[in-house]
């Protein structure tokens, strides 16, 4: 009968193995639906000797962060959440990584492939999909929950020496390497209040002084969230926000008559919800996209996207892989080109590439 390890002693033996085995694969289960910070219930760990389910829940989690650094590969799927929670539980990226998604991508696989769709058709293995929707903090988990959170890392050594062998008939290996790689910046894994804004889209149509106060209004709310571990809807609602940017609460009493504030509400945060109102013209702005391209953005880019899906159809990938749409469109509309100009993706999309992405950064510095 499979168990959870919930013992420092057997933890800290599974960290060793872990610390000199070539290879190990990694998945999390977590639940967020009441939080702000997603709640890690259960890692899972392969190694060539074992198959370990780890309870955090119940453990420090530092000597497995420690033991995730050393020279062996890291194997994953989609494995950016996973290591987001990681670093948020023992202060480290595992490292190094290969992520058997990116990899399925790189083949010519859809981009966004899931574990048990890529272990079906690569390796001819159905997966059991019954306890997708599990409670992952309930205690205890049955042995068909345990069996499930097994199987999610029992097949990833199996995918990625094919995808291994794939990649290098494709001359691909160093693309896995340069994209795995920037999983491990933990830049990646910081609030930015730059991305912040960019979600809400919504604010490039308000007015320029309740876009100022929309933003403020955003970041006092993603710090709220953050202060009290609850869900950012939690706090206050979105359609709320735009509601007070657009009509600028001036009492308690005002805040009292909004729709979608109760009266509980209104008594614990009024006073800062009426602060962040004062002070909001005082807060930088940060760049807001337009909710739509101009001519002449539009045009470099179709452009961008005409070459990107030449580019991928040539490679036999999605053009997705390369360059997604929303990172096309941000870019024409004055966002850093990052790995879209170096790497892999500068040397598939060439000259042309780089004169287009010339052509856009002059028309943003001649703006400014």
């Amino acid at each position: 009968m499979t168990e959870l390890l919930t013992d420092a002693a057997s933890l800290a033996s599974l960290a060793a193995a872990i610390a000199t085995s070539p290879w190990t694969g990694l998945d999390t289960e977590f639940v967020r639906e009441r939080t702000y910070y997603a709640k890690l219930c259960l890692i899972q760990v392969a190694t060539p000797d074992t198959i370990a389910l780890v309870d955090p829940l119940h453990l420090d989690m530092t000597p497995l962060g420690q033991a995730l650094t050393g020279p062996g590969i890291k194997i994953l799927h989609a494995g950016r959440q996973d290591l987001e929670l990681l670093l948020q539980e023992t202060g480290v990226l595992p490292a190094p990584l290969f992520d058997t998604q990116i990899a399925a991508a790189l083949i010519g696989y859809d981009e966004q492939i899931g574990y048990a769709n890529l272990v079906a058709q690569r390796l001819k293995v159905d997966l059991a999909k019954d306890a997708t929707r599990t409670n992952w903090a309930a205690r205890p988990l049955s042995d068909r929950q345990l069996a499930y959170a097994q199987d999610d890392v029992r097949y990833l050594e199996a995918l990625r020496a094919a995808q291994l062998t794939e990649l290098e008939r494709l001359g691909r290996s160093a693309w896995l390497v340069e994209d795995c790689a920037a999983l491990n910046d933990p830049a990646l894994y910081r609030f930015s209040p730059e991305q912040l804004v960019r979600r809400y889209r919504q604010g490039a149509n308000l007015t320029a002084g309740a876009q100022a106060l929309f933003q403020a209004l955003l970041m006092w709310r993603e710090e709220t969230a953050r202060e009290a571990d609850l869900p950012r809807a939690w706090v206050v609602a979105d359609a709320v926000l735009v509601d007070l940017a657009t009509r600028p609460p001036k009492s308690h009493a005002d805040l009292a008559q909004r729709r979608g504030l109760d009266d509980r509400q209104v008594r614990r945060l009024g006073d800062r919800l009426l602060r962040v109102v004062q002070e909001a013209p005082d807060r930088p702005l940060y760049p807001w996209p337009a909710a739509r391209l101009d001519p002449h953005e539009e045009r470099l880019y179709q452009a961008l996207a005409a070459l990107i899906d030449a580019r991928a159809q040539a490679l036999g990938i999605q053009g997705g892989v390369i360059g997604s749409r929303r990172t096309l469109k941000e870019i024409v509309q004055g966002a850093a080109p990052g790995n879209l100009a170096r790497g892999w993706r500068g040397a598939v999309l060439g000259t042309e590439g780089e004169r287009l992405l010339a052509e856009i950064a002059e028309r943003h510095a001649d703006a400014a």
